[in-house]
């Protein structure tokens, strides 16, 4: 189980950052002149639409990296930062490496195109190109503001015999636990509601409607997710009994199986209908979102 004094013996602290050219600028004063400046904050296109998506692409990129290392880790209560667990820490860094490669191949052909689309932009709207001419970055400036970095970090209390009263250390001390507690909270959130949702739909499906293959693969998924990503943050054992009741009853079931035998169906949707409303029962948990039951 994972605690404020071993938590880095069990995998690593990773911050991600990264940055982005919108290719915008704000309106003039005179050509807000007449709209409630107080809350308007209008801005306008410097490319035309092709060069725009482009941007996005390069944008878009980043956030894909991020959210699958998001997938594979748990935030940590600094923006930014996530924890990977040990066996995670390869493939992140495998992930990161080639996402940042063909960013930078999609940076160099973006940029080859970039003259070109500033002209474009000067034919098509000569007003507005007029108040962004001097706006243009070069593109080593465009370059440094697609920045995409990450490393590896350890944030921990001070140690004892740094050169802090005994009183501060146990202040420091008492941060950084209830820093791990913070991220055992969201674990707890995050499997109660993904169970909650999953072991309901699967429940309507089995009842009113038709099994889906999809749910299922769905929930077989987070339950790898919570193997081997969340299992040492679980410290209730109300949970982990409810999880491992899940995996009775749903690994190794097919839609196909469902439809076959009606009998089956009947007594996979009663228990599934057991297990959701254990889990609704389990106390003091913070729901992510709201689920109708």
């Amino acid at each position: 189980m994972i605690d404020e004094k071993n938590i880095f013996d069990k995998g690593m602290l990773i911050a991600i950052h990264s940055g982005s050219f919108q290719g915008r600028k704000k309106l003039s004063q005179d050509q807000l002149k007449d709209l409630p400046t107080e809350i308007v904050r209008g801005v306008f296109d410097m490319f035309e639409k092709d060069f725009k998506d482009s941007l996005k692409k390069i944008k878009a990129m980043a956030s894909k990296a991020r959210n699958r290392v998001k997938d594979m880790s748990i935030p940590f209560p600094i923006d930014s930062v996530y924890f990977l667990p040990s066996m995670k820490i390869k493939t992140a860094v495998e992930e990161l490496d080639t996402v940042w490669s063909e960013r930078e191949k999609l940076i160099d052909e973006t940029l080859l195109g970039y003259d070109k689309a500033i002209q474009a932009f000067k034919v098509k709207y000569p007003e507005f190109y007029e108040k962004a001419k001097n706006s243009y970055p070069s593109k080593g400036r465009i370059r440094q503001r697609f920045y995409f970095k990450y490393q590896f970090i350890k944030v921990a209390p001070p140690d004892k015999n740094s050169f802090i009263t005994s009183e501060q250390y146990k202040e420091e001390m008492a941060k950084f636990k209830d820093s791990i507690d913070e991220m055992k909270g969201e674990v707890l959130a995050v499997i109660y509601s993904s169970l909650l949702e999953s072991t309901t739909r699967l429940k309507e499906q089995c009842t009113g409607g038709k099994p889906n293959q999809r749910t299922l693969n769905t929930l077989n998924d987070f339950l790898k997710q919570v193997d081997e990503v969340y299992s040492e943050f679980i410290d209730r054992d109300d949970m982990k009994k409810t999880i491992d009741k899940i995996k009775k009853n749903v690994l190794g079931v097919t839609a196909d199986d469902l439809r076959d035998s009606e009998e089956f169906k009947k007594r996979f949707a009663k228990d599934i209908a057991v297990i959701a409303k254990e889990i609704k029962a389990l106390p003091d948990i913070q729901l992510k979102r709201s689920i109708d039951f």
